[in-house]
């Protein structure tokens, strides 16, 4: 995970021992009041007196300084502490900085609308039968032909662009200031050139920033922050997994897009990542929470099963109530981007937090929280 800032105590120096320092004032004036005594048929009176009252100055002097070291170091220790603070707020503050959903979409065997991901939260939901084939097992999108997964991934990618700009009441006014890809460079080709047919006016790069996981992310709420209200980055993907005979689940296919922008959705946190050799995952759902400002883990978090993390029950987080296997089969990279849909969506919708959570390319685990729009109520 993304580690908050800490600091070491300061070294602070002990308080002076007031009543060491009185006995050895005492000490010194009685010390010096002797040898005085002893030397007055040698020196003159008011020499010794000026002896004492010397050694009495070099004493309080000493405690002087004593008192202002102390003083100092807790000065500098205040200071210090008041430094490290606002280090650590505006840590959080830039780890809470999150962006808008403007706009979403998914394409599934099990889901192709907003309304459709709603049903998935249902108890009454029944998953799509998996095909099978001599290869294995599948779980494909039915508008989606082709022969080869290649060519399934660029059919399925226009049919993404179709139904993105379908859904859309307007044409897209301003052009994304970048966009991010999930799949093979064919494949956006494929996104591009249907886009440009459906939509002329966007101009699509020709090639991609390649999607990243929570890194890329990340970096899509770094560069909205201070941008224009009407600034957009473009977040899409498509997978169509190949049919494996030892694949614990179905082969899967889906597709997503997103459109970011400052303000107008519901709100995407960053979002923390877990490495199983080097974290604790309970400490890293913690500080999800801490991102997201909740006390206690969001009643619903959508997610894909995780074998290989066993002690993913100790977050607390409600993992097992809507996991999505069943419905979407193996999406091996596609799969945070679908839970993160889903969750926006389910925020949308019920007004309340969502938490996520599946793999990352990078880590183990990503994990995270959505929550609607506070602007609209």
């Amino acid at each position: 995970m993304n580690c908050a800032p800490e600091f070491a105590p300061y070294p602070l120096v002990p308080a002076p021992a007031y009543s060491r320092w009185m006995v050895s004032g005492g000490a010194v004036l009685v010390l010096m009041s002797g040898v005085s005594a002893l030397l007055r048929s040698f020196i003159e009176p008011h020499l010794a007196v000026a002896g004492v009252a010397c050694a009495c100055l070099a004493w309080l002097l000493a405690l002087l300084l004593r008192v202002l070291y102390f003083r100092f170091d807790r000065h500098n220790a205040q200071s210090y502490c008041e430094a490290a603070e606002q280090v650590r707020q505006a840590w959080w503050m830039h780890h809470r900085q999150n962006a808008a959903l403007v706009e979403s979409v998914l394409l599934s065997a099990a889901c192709t609308a907003p309304e459709h991901g709603q049903l998935l939260f249902s108890s009454d939901h029944q998953p799509p039968e998996p095909q099978k084939m001599l290869e294995g097992r599948t779980i494909r999108v039915g508008q989606v032909f082709g022969s080869d997964v290649a060519e399934r991934e660029r059919n399925l990618a226009m049919l993404l662009a179709l139904k993105w700009h379908r859904q859309r009441a307007e044409p897209l006014a301003v052009q994304p200031l970048r966009c991010y890809w999930q799949g093979s460079l064919a494949a956006w080709q494929a996104f591009a050139e249907k886009m440009a047919l459906c939509s002329p006016q966007l101009q699509l790069p020709e090639q991609p920033e390649p999607w990243q996981g929570i890194s890329s992310l990340y970096s899509v709420i770094d560069q909205l922050q201070g941008a224009p209200a009407t600034a957009r980055i473009l977040c899409a993907g498509c997978q169509s997994t190949p049919v494996r005979h030892e694949s614990r689940l179905p082969a899967g296919e889906a597709a997503v897009l997103w459109l970011f922008g400052p303000e107008g959705g519901v709100r995407f946190a960053r979002g923390e990542w877990f490495s199983a050799a080097t974290e604790h995952l309970p400490a890293v759902a913690k500080q999800a929470l801490q991102q997201s400002e909740l006390s206690a883990p969001a009643q619903t978090c959508v997610s894909f099963s995780q074998p290989n993390v066993p002690d993913l029950p100790a977050i607390g987080w409600n993992t097992g109530q809507h996991v999505q296997d069943a419905n979407f089969g193996a999406l091996e990279s596609l799969q945070a981007m679908v839970v993160q849909t889903l969750a926006a969506w389910y925020a949308e919708q019920h007004r309340k937090p969502c938490a996520w959570l599946a793999n990352d390319p990078h880590h183990t685990l990503a994990l995270g929280i959505v929550k609607p729009d506070d602007s609209t109520n």
